[in-house]
């Protein structure tokens, strides 16, 4: 009888911390998979009164399928690329998030020498600041900031 209390405890234990984990990873993906649906869920973020974009860059370095740093030498490069990903979200610091919603639907830029998509997202000026143009007039001019690419399939 005790070995039968015993395996039930055990099983009971197991089966309660797989759960709190399948849970974790669900909350934590949230950000993410919300912003790629429709980036309006950055708002209704569930770590209320905390940076989401700071959660996002963190969520994204482990579900992207491809991310890197963006600067001038490789953005015609990450945007040709960017054509084979469903998904293509660019921030800067962790004051800045955008999706870009239309690579075909882009404008010359001469301080990044390439042809700047159409995005749409937000800067941090204490609350989120919605933004829709093209990703130049979003993200700056190419400086020492960290500009991040994350592409999701």
């Amino acid at each position: 009888m005790k070995k039968i209390l015993i395996a039930l405890l055990a099983i009971t234990v197991f089966s309660c911390s797989s759960n709190e984990t399948e849970t974790t990873a669900t909350t934590e993906n949230v950000i993410v998979s919300g912003f790629l649906n429709n980036i309006t869920a950055l708002e209704a973020n569930p770590k209320k009164g905390k940076n989401p974009i700071a959660y996002f860059i963190a969520e994204a370095k482990q579900t992207a399928d491809k991310s890197e740093r963006l600067t001038k030498n490789n953005i015609k490069d990450l945007l040709a690329e960017a054509k084979d990903y469903k998904h293509c979200v660019i921030t800067t610091g962790d004051h800045t998030i955008v999706k870009i919603t239309d690579l075909e639907n882009c404008k010359q830029s001469g301080s990044w020498g390439a042809c700047i998509p159409f995005a749409e997202g937000y800067i941090k000026k204490g609350e989120l600041v919605k933004q829709a143009d093209y990703l130049n007039n979003i993200i700056g001019r190419p400086d020492d900031q960290v500009r991040m690419m994350f592409m999701f399939k």
